[in-house]
């Protein structure tokens, strides 16, 4: 059985007394009204029965939605007061533990209901994390859709770890990363690729890496590029020397020439909007 209060604790005003004096004093009390809230309290603990203090206990309505939220005491106990009578649900976080299911509970008017949360060690808690935002090195503003590749370096073996893209502020996260030495390399269409100086992370480090990316001057250049083979054969033809024109009011120019590769293979790069023509032959010194 609870004790309530039915009526509310009065006051009345200060008495002094000196002497044979008789002196009165009459108080009225004031109803209390119906009370239809209760009280949730509990404990949050490990798995072996130690109490987890500052824990954050965050109570929820029936909607899911946060009601209110409080930390545990030094003994890992805690109090919500005046909860409306209703269905909730409850459960707590502190860094370094994984945030439990979330336990549903009842509140009853003029009743306390008591909740036992249990806490398991996070198996990643000593983990580390690199994140940052890249930005365009003209503007200064962030860069979305990014590729991010980050890279754990280990004397002399460099491993690819993970790729993630940037949301439209520009921002990345990796996360859940063992110690070690890492650098970033960031690159998109248009963009001139970058790459960050290495950071060394133990224990738990949060380190931010912040890159700017340069938009690629040859961006908007095109790219003429083919194979050259022997017309019998089919057979591609290595060092064949290829020559790319310039065509202007008919007139032809060589703007370029290359040679193409082991496997007939040749590409002229940057080149900017226009008319041109490709020439090719086979020439031996005799």
């Amino acid at each position: 059985m609870a004790i309530t209060d039915r009526y509310q604790l009065a006051s009345g005003p200060l008495i002094t007394v000196d002497g044979h004096v008789e002196e009165t004093s009459n108080l009225q009390l004031q109803a209390t009204p119906a009370s239809e809230s209760g009280v949730v309290s509990g404990i949050v603990q490990r798995p072996d029965g130690t109490a987890i203090p500052s824990a954050t206990v965050t109570l929820y309505n029936s909607n899911g939605l946060p009601f209110e939220h409080i930390n545990t005491n030094a003994a890992g106990r805690f109090v919500f007061p005046r909860v409306p009578a209703g269905s909730y649900s409850i459960t707590a976080a502190e860094p370094n533990y994984l945030t439990p299911v979330r336990t549903a509970l009842t509140v009853i008017a003029n009743r306390t209901t008591t909740v036992t949360i249990t806490m398991q060690t996070d198996p990643d808690a000593n983990r580390n994390a690199v994140f940052g935002t890249v930005q365009s090195s003209t503007t200064n503003t962030p860069v979305d859709d990014v590729t991010v590749e980050l890279f754990r370096v280990a004397g002399t073996t460099t491993e690819l770890v993970g790729i993630v893209n940037t949301n439209q502020q520009g921002q990345y996260l990796f996360a859940n990363l063992v110690d070690g030495n890492y650098y970033i390399s960031v690159s998109r269409i248009g963009y001139l690729s970058n790459e960050s100086a290495q950071v060394t992370l133990s224990n738990r480090e949060f380190a931010p890496i912040n890159i700017f990316i340069a938009v690629d001057p040859n961006a908007n250049t095109n790219t003429i590029s083919g194979t050259i083979t022997d017309s019998s054969t089919g057979q591609a033809l290595a060092n064949a020397i290829v020559a790319i024109y310039s065509v202007t009011n008919g007139t032809e120019s060589i703007i370029n020439i290359t040679k193409t590769n082991a496997g007939g293979f040749y590409l002229f790069g940057d080149l900017p909007a226009g008319t041109y023509r490709v020439k090719a032959t086979v020439q031996v010194e005799v």
